[in-house]
């Protein structure tokens, strides 16, 4: 219940920012009282100001609130609105601008870390990972590629039918497991082969590649993905706070 609340409170905010009820340079409510209007815990009103804050809509400022800095969108429509930042699935993302998440399987297997592959992930030699390739679309549209590697022996259980809902949602729910940092690159890359016949672009096209290691709270590297995103959906928001040097 609380996954999809966060989501709703995030399109109510998001929307009140936009419409001017929150200006620039206003702070929203408390979190207590948001938590109150919305009958939630702040825990969950902390998760959807997050995605505020991805989105470089608000600013929190310790001792006084949360700041509004932006109300401009990147754009009206679903593919415009959705943004890939901050540590939020596919499916979070999606359900936070209304549209609906599915994803496909390409092909599920399980494979030994060699070399090659080590050098590639960041896994040690000889794990069991668990490789996946999925197609992620929005309100039925290919929209991206994601090719996972899990380390087996921090996420186990994990089949062809828990893999295409929300793999956040069995990775913490199911597994207890603290998802905490992710180690992000982001590049182009022309579309091969597979790209092409995928997501329906042509093969003189970019796509968005983000490559991700993704660790828990022990430290502990559980994931490998390279996600490939048409140009029409990847929109990355950033905040960035300057630290001089000295």
């Amino acid at each position: 219940m609380a996954r999809i609340l966060y989501s709703e409170i995030y399109r109510s905010l998001r929307e009140r920012i936009v419409e001017g009820k929150h200006p620039v340079g206003s702070l929203l409510p408390s979190e207590q009282n948001l938590s109150k209007e919305f009958s939630c815990s702040r825990m969950t009103v902390r998760k959807a100001i997050s995605l505020l804050a991805n989105e470089g809509l608000v600013q929190s400022i310790k001792g006084k609130g949360v700041l509004v800095i932006e109300t401009s969108v990147a754009g009206t429509s679903k593919e415009g609105a959705f943004t890939v930042s901050g540590l939020c699935s596919f499916s979070e993302s999606a359900h936070a601008i209304g549209a609906i998440p599915t994803s496909k399987i390409v092909y599920f297997e399980h494979v030994s870390t060699n070399k090659c592959l080590a050098q590639l992930t960041g896994f040690p030699e000889g794990e069991d990972l668990t490789h996946l390739k999925l197609v992620r679309m929005l309100d039925d549209k290919p929209v991206a590629v994601d090719r996972h590697y899990f380390l087996t022996s921090s996420v186990p259980g994990l089949n062809e039918q828990n893999a295409t809902l929300s793999l956040f949602h069995y990775i913490e729910d199911e597994l207890g497991l603290t998802i905490a940092v992710s180690k992000r690159t982001i590049t182009l890359a022309q579309p091969d082969a597979e790209d092409c016949r995928l997501l329906g672009v042509d093969s003189s096209s970019y796509l968005a590649v983000v490559t991700s290691q993704t660790f828990d709270s022990t430290g502990t590297q559980f994931e490998y993905i390279e996600a490939r995103y048409i140009p029409s959906i990847f929109h990355f928001h950033d905040t960035a706070t300057r630290t001089p040097l000295p």
